[in-house]
């Protein structure tokens, strides 16, 4: 049997063993659970230590028998075909951009791929395979593991972060309420947006920048003032920083149709003229996170304003063409 036909069984099986220990919360003895699957005792021990060390389900043992901790699941959830092939778009979509191993995504896909139709379900098994193959990054899922658990249990957790500023290693420790975790494609990362206990302001932490990260008792509750989509109305990205007019031409007929095509920003507005250019607007929350999306065009945009943005791009394209003259 091919290799990955023999995985693809025994992810199923595990799934199984997990789903069998939820239904029964008193647990179940190795050989009830072999019983049920279809398999030896002995593979059984083995696929327990797996749900533990492979899919993350907290695994008990009282006396002989087994069970998985309540919290290591979320209740059923009932999809249409459709939902089901949403989900997964919007989970390829964050794994497209994920540049290390993600268990979790993996493990989403396996369950994503038991429900949906054999040709859809082969495309899921493919991206996991993929997904597999990419570095392993264990100090960041256990800092994101934290971070996931204190959001959803609304528990302050205590991190190391350290400075940006260039040439300085210190390394500060800060007790945070997590408000909201976010990710950004266009940077590879997730954020973490909280209360900062160490500056009394919300703020927000690079999840990778993380160095360590350790969950406390003390609780919290989101205040009930707290706007992700205000704060995040002008962001590019996640910058939160105060909203500045872009203004971008676009000279290029063909870069100018691909521009309209896509609703790049809450506050699009846009201009086509007589002679086929196309001038697009936007009010954004600094000009870090817009640069390198305009730089990604070339020659085909100009950018109009402000004055410090089209000055820094003209630098950019200065330097740029210096490296090609010999």
């Amino acid at each position: 049997m091919p290799e990955e036909f023999v995985k693809r069984d025994r992810t199923a099986r595990l799934l199984g063993v997990a789903h069998l220990l939820y239904q029964h919360p008193h647990g179940l003895t190795v050989r009830e659970i072999a019983d049920r699957v279809g398999m030896n005792v002995r593979t059984m021990y083995r696929d327990l230590r797996a749900l533990e060390e492979e899919v993350g389900v907290a695994v008990w043992q009282d006396g002989k028998r087994f069970g998985a901790e309540p919290t290591s699941f979320l209740p059923p959830l009932k999809l249409t075909l459709q939902e089901a092939v949403t989900l997964f778009l919007s989970t390829r979509l964050m794994a497209r951009y994920e540049d290390r191993r993600d268990p979790h995504v993996i493990s989403a896909f396996n369950k994503l791929a038991s429900i949906l139709p054999t040709p859809i379900a082969q495309q899921v098994h493919a991206s996991v395979a993929s997904l597999a193959e990419r570095p392993r990054a264990d100090n960041r899922e256990r800092v994101f593991d934290v971070l996931a658990t204190a959001w959803a249990e609304g528990r302050k957790v205590r991190i190391w972060y350290p400075t940006t500023r260039v040439g300085d290693p210190s390394v500060y420790e800060r007790l945070v309420s997590p408000y909201f975790l976010e990710p950004n494609p266009g940077g590879h990362t997730r954020y973490l947006i909280g209360l900062d206990s160490y500056s009394g302001r919300v703020r927000t932490f690079k999840v990778e920048r993380v160095q360590q990260a350790e969950l406390t008792n003390e609780r919290f509750a989101i205040p009930a003032d707290f706007d992700l989509a205000e704060r995040l109305r002008h962001a590019w990205g996640i910058s939160d920083e105060d909203p500045v007019e872009v203004r971008l031409r676009f000279h290029d007929p063909t870069a100018a149709a691909r521009a309209r095509e896509s609703h790049w920003h809450p506050t699009q507005r846009e201009i086509v003229h007589a002679d086929g250019t196309v001038d697009l607007t936007f009010e954004v929350g600094g000009l870090l996170e817009i640069t390198p999306w305009i730089l990604s065009w070339g020659g085909t945009v100009e950018v109009l304003a402000p004055a410090e943005l089209r000055q820094r791009i003209a630098a950019a394209a200065r330097d740029q063409a210096s490296r090609y003259v010999k």
